[in-house]
């Protein structure tokens, strides 16, 4: 399908272009692959024209900051040269599409670790350089390497990748990762036809979704926080019938259980919380064999907010009256 590149003005602009694609950080949602956002949660947002905006975390926020330090220090370990990339490439009919962090533009300096990167420039021309911040203990425990001893990244991180080199048409990529602070890796990865292929044809089956009003069903727990604020509004004095549905009761002996589940374990919590304080004492810090206790004071401060309206909710046991 043919490719569109567009540079959008500012960050609204991304925004609103996002609203009418799937994106490489999106793509893998449908694969019940993404650490951040569900199928059903993506099919409401796309469906509503709301854009995804992922609740970063503080090393997200991080590595945004540092994003361009990183990719330029990269760059210099490895001897390429490297520009920002700002354009939204897209595919029209699939509703496809992608932005970028870099672009691997040239070799630099011929240096002995880098004839992958050479030799696949030399083949195939610029790259995508997409840049990752990730925390040692992540890279450890979610970046495998293979039996080739290959790094592999996380498998929603792969998916992004194979989705921006399917929409800007390009034969490789690479992940610069930045792990723990202070350990840089380019990684390369050569464009798969039938990854892309099959990207693309499991997002025109989505939005085909879309289009003709069918949700999927919502997958619990991932989803009930969602669920929960899409039915965050309660029409005045509209009343639901309930009875004769059996299901239903299931649903609110399993609430009333969980909460009877939840006020003992938090007296539990309490009390735990209160036999460690009578033991410690006034110590700020205590050591215990497998723990460490923090207990420092914290001052006393005004605090003002605006409380953003909420539905209420309260299950009451009997009969409806």
């Amino acid at each position: 399908m043919p490719h569109i590149t567009l540079n959008p003005e500012n960050r609204a602009a991304w925004l609103a272009l996002r609203t009418l694609d799937v994106t490489s950080t999106e793509s893998a949602a449908l694969f019940g692959l993404s650490p951040y956002i569900t199928q059903f949660e993506l099919w409401h947002r796309k469906h509503d024209k709301i854009a995804v905006e992922l609740e970063p975390t503080e090393r997200m926020e991080w590595g945004t900051d540092l994003q361009d330090s990183i990719a330029s220090s990269l760059a210099r370990r490895y001897g390429v040269t490297i520009r920002k990339a700002t354009e939204y490439c897209r595919t029209e009919e699939s509703r496809m599409g992608a932005s970028f962090d870099f672009e691997i533009t040239g070799i630099a300096d011929k240096l002995p670790d880098d004839m992958l990167l050479m030799s696949m420039f030399a083949e195939h021309g610029p790259a995508l350089l997409e840049i990752k911040n990730v925390d040692r203990l992540v890279f450890r425990d979610q970046w495998q390497t293979n039996e080739a001893s290959e790094i592999e990244a996380p498998g929603h991180i792969e998916i992004q990748v194979q989705h921006q080199l399917h929409v800007k048409d390009r034969a490789w990529a690479a992940i610069g990762v930045l792990v723990g602070g202070n350990t840089g890796r380019i990684l390369v990865r050569r464009r798969d036809l039938e990854v892309g292929a099959s990207l693309e044809s499991r997002i025109i089956e989505f939005w085909k979704s879309v289009d003709d009003g069918i949700e999927p069903a919502p997958q619990f727990p991932g989803d009930a926080a969602f669920v929960t604020k899409l039915y965050g509004y309660a029409e005045p004095n509209k009343v639901f019938d309930g009875r004769g549905n059996p299901e239903l009761v299931e649903f609110a002996q399993a609430y009333c259980a969980a909460a009877d589940a939840e006020k003992m374990a938090k007296e539990d919590k309490d009390v735990a919380k209160a036999k460690l304080l009578q033991t410690i004492g006034d110590a700020e810090r205590a050591y215990l064999d497998g723990y460490t206790i923090s207990a420092a004071t914290v001052g006393p401060a005004h605090v003002e907010y605006d409380r953003a309206g909420y539905r209420g909710w309260r299950l009451t046991k009997g009969r409806a009256k």
